[in-house]
């Protein structure tokens, strides 16, 4: 497919391909194997409905252009991708519905046009997992990527460095740092300094760099200026990245005293109605999910008690929302009285302080299943920031700037930096970035994405253990 990766046409032609083929399915389905009887016995004629797919790949094309569907994000989970083909496929199906309506010379079956929207759903769907998975095979061999320079050291670039590295879905390859503080040669981040501010035009041009990031948080305009023109005039695409916990909330609020605009930070929104809809799903996915996962329960519970001796819970105090303290249940995966020797420490890989069993429910969080009688007692909520012990608590909120505002809402079995594989013994401060995103932006879809994704992911936690 070519040095630069999967081609972006090939998204609406697969598309339009989907979208015939789903027609013809939905009529061979509603004349062969529909139990709903047919009105008059008489099956459709099969020629209208051949002459029509012309017209409805048009209308999908269209509706999803102009849903912004084809412009390229990148990074953007498959989750998201399918969330807006959904919406843009129930708005194709309305415009064809209405088209449908107005065209009188035949009467087409909205059976078979409720068909065709679930099959161009399945259809594309399948066609974006293929294609993410064929891009990200060529990403790791190099294709399709865009070489980063980085000028600038910090926990901006740093974090960013991190994102980019782990996750290649972004398209991204870093090719060395610039940074005046470190000698050429010094690694940061798992990426080398190959020269100072300077000598940007030269590295640039070594380096082949289709792109500069500018991490730069503190520096003066005069430098910024220079950079950024620099960039200009090598006709190089450059990014800037300000300070992450200066501009980490991304809503402002706005107000205006006649005529004088007032702009502020939004902060948690969480409240009123808000809270009140986020604590009933919890109470009813919770339910549901104790009902359903009650056998597992018992099963682990029974091979606890089985393998090691010592309690089927391990109780543990945890700080929650406003800073109240509570007791968090989880199976125990560990030999009794872990700490004991060492105080409160983060699990670490290969852990000789985890039993057989637990070693198996580490992996895949089942230890964290009783946690569900956290969230019905009212102590915690299915998505949030995971509640840390009183220690640790203390010792971040003096080192990390905005720690505890992630104790602005209830703290959750999963959450958004967790499904981004920061959990076990990775950096709070990342965490905490993605902590107060989720606080920021939270709403119910957003919940049931980072469930989604948790579910998708529990298999491939990086730092699962």
């Amino acid at each position: 497919m070519g040095r630069r990766g999967v081609p972006p046409w090939l998204r609406p032609v697969l598309d339009a391909v989907a979208v015939a083929v789903a027609l013809l399915v939905a009529f061979n389905y509603r004349i062969h194997l529909d139990p709903i009887p047919i009105p008059g016995n008489e099956p459709p004629a099969f020629g209208a409905y051949l002459a029509a797919i012309p017209v409805l790949v048009m209308v999908f094309l269209m509706t999803f252009a102009l849903s912004g569907i084809y412009r390229t994000q990148r990074g953007r989970a498959l989750l998201d991708d399918l969330f807006s083909i959904i919406g843009a496929t129930v708005v194709a199906g309305l415009i064809a519905l209405a088209l449908m309506s107005l065209y009188r010379s035949f009467s087409y079956s909205r059976l078979v046009l409720l068909y065709t929207i679930t099959a161009a759903f399945i259809l594309i769907a399948v066609n974006r997992a293929i294609l993410r998975q064929v891009r990200l095979a060529q990403q790791r061999r190099g294709v399709g990527m865009d070489r980063v320079l980085i000028v600038g050291t910090g926990a901006g670039s740093e974090l960013l460095i991190h994102r980019m590295t782990m996750f290649p879905g972004y398209g991204y390859q870093v090719c060395g740092i610039l940074d005046d503080r470190l000698e050429p040669g010094a690694v940061f981040a798992g990426a080398r300094v190959i020269g100072k501010l300077a000598e940007l035009p030269d590295r640039v041009r070594e380096a082949q760099a289709d792109r500069v990031f500018i991490a730069l948080p503190g520096a003066d305009h005069e430098t910024l200026l220079h950079l950024i023109k620099t960039c200009e005039d090598l006709r190089v695409d450059f990014r800037m990245l300000p300070d992450l916990f200066e501009i980490i909330t991304t809503r402002v609020s706005a107000d205006v005293i006649d005529g004088i605009p007032l702009v502020g930070v939004r902060h948690s929104q969480l409240t009123g109605l808000a809270r009140i809809l986020k604590r009933s799903f919890d109470l009813l996915v919770s339910l549901i999910l104790l009902v359903l996962l009650s056998p597992v329960m018992l099963a682990l519970a029974g091979l606890i008690k089985l393998t090691s001796p010592g309690p089927v819970f391990y109780r543990q105090e945890r700080v929650g929302r406003e800073g109240r303290v509570f007791t968090v249940l989880k199976f125990r995966s560990m030999i009794a009285d872990a700490e004991a020797a060492t105080g409160p420490v983060f699990t670490a890989p290969d852990d000789a302080r985890r039993t057989g069993v637990g070693r198996f429910m580490r992996r895949l969080s089942l230890d964290e299943l009783p946690q569900l009688i956290n969230i019905i007692r009212g102590e915690m909520s299915l998505v949030g920031p995971r509640p840390e012990r009183p220690f640790f608590v203390e010792r971040f909120s003096a080192e990390i700037p905005r720690y505890l505002e992630r104790h602005q809402v209830q703290p959750g079995v999963t959450g958004w930096a967790q499904v981004n594989d920061l959990r076990g013994d990775t950096s709070i401060a990342n965490r905490t970035i993605y902590d107060i995103y989720y606080i920021e932006n939270w709403s119910l879809v957003l919940d049931i994405k980072i469930l989604l994704l948790t579910t998708g992911r529990v298999f491939v936690h990086r730092h699962a253990y």
